[in-house]
């Protein structure tokens, strides 16, 4: 049963709404059908409605469609998504409008208008240029979800510069094999940043990157600690606010072939370096602002907000969808929960957020704070939007009934960077259930793929997509194969996501983990999310993880780590679960272990590493680390086993 329903002004005022209009079909539904048998006609009328400036024509909407790893999108054209995002609010008149608002952790306020920004983002695009950085140049960006990471990365897109998303985390392997795979000559970053009352130095570290890098020839520092950081000088080292102080007049934002690519965001697997994914100025333009406008429903007027890491996508999808869909975005740097649980809605409000993203971790880890992390009702958000794992339904509704008030509708979104966005989605057009997605997001051709390939309903399979769209990737950075070899080779022709989904008898899809945690207890195949939804329904437990570990009879069987709710394990709590899942599942699925721990390991975005958890509790070697958020976490996994 929809837990939310749109009203008629909802309906009245959706964007997605205002394209079915344009293209003259009835529902979502029926636009998916028609964009499956027509993408050329779907994403040109996309692009068009979307209202993106070409600095030259395409030639056509798409080629090469008989190979959809090979499909090339917007061919001939000339676009940069930093015009668009930007300088285009401009010459239409909005710049004296706000276009980018952010918080810092210890209070500081501010804001820019579109003419404002685009000043800045010139002023530092001069800057890059008078130190060498040019078209096609690589340029990582490690700072935290401030206002200056926004800037950088619209400042890179407008001269043509690749930027290399990095965590703001990262220690100094992590980010030296980044920025040495792609090659960068230059570095924005932070001497350090102040988080939960501390100040994080970063100097040191960043100096050891720039050793073991020997491309990187200038490095640009925010000044963020509040405070001189002690450490050496870094090679072409360039104070933040010097960058184009000698600049007169605007920088000409470069001209950029459609395929010319804006970013590289690295993906990170179990064995193996990270896939250097690379996305384009067009493609992501489209896709982003499209994602932004109809799953999103913000423009014009809007705020756009997601707590997230730069290194994540999610925040070039809200920075640069949310822009070019005609919102302003606002940005909080700081811990979530400092000084209290309440943090992040005293952001929102003081911003004026109407659109807020956040994910199920992010949910939980507030709910903790019992009534003072229960805000008064949002008075300017309307949507809440999550992503980066599937929810709990006691998660879903704490954010919805207690926070939300059940007015404010959560668009869950599902995609990745993969696909520079979204593959199923909720939207503010259709009724919204508990934990659900009302479908793929038109243009995405998704569908549910059983054994041989074959569309699927009612049971679990693998999520595929039947046809390209122009936000997937141009390749892999440096690795010419390697795109084509990991999503389109399993099944000729078809797009192999990774993730289990399914859809019910009332057309609702739902995502059941990724399927390669599948587990196979004696020939039943099992994704984790189902354990652990009803570990989660245990009122003495918060979050759970669960994995399949070898059985010479079986094949494998269930193993779950849960952490207890409030942090404090009673007696019995394990015996319990593991009795909920034997009554949920039967006997022959109930787990062989049950284990509490404080904690999960899990990214900065908050998904559960649940691959690193299986070969730790193994004994073999977990893969790469660089994302891990929590390394302790680790060793109480080591302890349990």
């Amino acid at each position: 049963m929809p837990v939310w329903v749109p009203d008629e002004k909802t309906v009245a005022r959706s964007r997605l709404g205002e394209f079915l209009a344009v293209t003259g079909c009835a529902d979502p539904r029926s636009l998916d059908r028609r964009a499956r048998e027509d993408p050329a006609w779907f994403w040109g009328e996309a692009a068009r409605w979307l209202g993106v400036e070409w600095q030259r024509e395409p030639d056509a909407v798409v080629a090469g469609l008989e190979e959809p790893h090979g499909a090339r999108w917007f061919p001939g054209g000339e676009l940069n998504i930093a015009d668009n995002a930007v300088d285009r609010w401009v010459r239409r008149g909005r710049g004296a409008e706000p276009a980018l608002r952010w918080e810092t952790e210890d209070g500081e306020r501010g804001c820019l208008t579109f003419a404002g920004l685009a000043d800045e983002v010139d002023r530092v695009a001069a800057g890059l240029l008078d130190h060498g950085v040019g078209f096609g140049d690589r340029v990582g960006i490690q700072l935290p979800m401030v206002r200056e990471a926004v800037v950088a990365s619209l400042a890179c897109a407008k001269i043509g510069a690749v930027a290399v998303l990095l965590f703001s985390g990262f220690g100094e392997a992590a980010v030296a094999q980044r920025l040495g795979d792609a090659g960068a000559v230059a570095l924005v970053c932070a001497d350090g940043f102040p988080r939960r009352g501390k100040t994080v130095p970063l100097r040191e570290v960043i100096a050891k990157v720039a050793e073991s890098t020997p491309s990187l020839r200038t490095c640009v520092v925010v000044s963020l600690a509040g405070t001189e950081v002690p450490g050496p000088r870094l090679p072409g080292e360039v104070p933040w606010d010097a960058l184009g102080a000698g600049r007169t007049g605007t920088v000409e934002a470069a001209r950029c072939p459609s395929n010319h690519p804006l970013m590289i965001a690295y993906t990170s697997g179990t064995t193996g370096a990270p896939k250097g994914i690379t996305l384009g100025h067009a493609g992501f333009a489209v896709k982003a602002g499209t994602d932004a406008a109809w799953c999103f429903d913000v423009g014009e007027g809007d705020v756009s907000a997601w707590i997230t890491d730069p290194g994540w996508i999610m925040s070039p999808i809200t920075v640069f969808g949310g822009l070019v869909a005609g919102s302003a975005v606002a940005v909080y740097g700081g811990g979530v929960d400092y000084p209290d649980h309440g943090r992040v809605w005293r952001f929102a409000e003081g911003a004026g957020v109407t659109m807020l993203g956040v994910s199920p971790t992010l949910v939980r880890t507030l709910a903790r704070g019992g009534e003072d992390a229960v805000p008064d009702e949002p008075a300017t958000i309307r949507v809440f939007a999550s992503s980066g794992e599937p929810w709990t339904p006691d998660a879903f509704s704490w954010l919805f009934d207690r926070v939300g008030r059940g007015r404010v509708p959560i668009i869950n979104y599902s995609g990745g960077t993969e696909v520079s966005g979204a593959i199923l989605s909720n939207t503010t057009l259709q009724p919204i259930v508990s934990c659900g997605f009302a479908g793929p997001v038109p243009g995405m051709a998704a569908e549910v793929a059983g054994p041989a390939g074959e569309p699927v309903t009612g049971s679990v399979g693998e999520l595929v997509l039947r046809r390209p769209s122009p936000g997937m990737p141009l390749g892999f950075w440096g690795q010419p194969g390697r795109y084509e070899r990991t999503y389109w080779s399993h099944w000729p022709g078809t797009w192999l996501h990774g993730d289990f989904a399914e859809v019910d008898a009332d057309g609702v899809w739902f995502i059941r983990g990724r399927s390669d945690d599948t587990m196979n207890v004696a020939g039943k195949r099992l994704g984790p999310a189902e354990i652990e939804q009803i570990a989660g329904e245990h009122p003495g437990v918060s979050e759970s993880a669960a994995f399949g570990t070898p059985d010479p009879v079986k094949g494998e069987r269930v193993v779950v780590l849960v952490v207890p709710a409030g942090q404090v394990a009673r007696d019995g709590l394990a015996d319990e679960v593991s009795a909920l899942v034997r009554e949920r599942l039967g006997a022959a699925l109930r787990p062989h272990a049950v284990h509490t721990v404080p904690s999960l390991p899990r990214t900065r975005s908050g998904k559960i590493l649940r691959r690193v958890i299986r070969a730790v509790y193994l004994g073999e070697h977990p893969g790469d680390l660089s994302s891990l958020d929590n390394p302790e976490s680790i060793d109480v996994v080591k302890e349990v086993r």
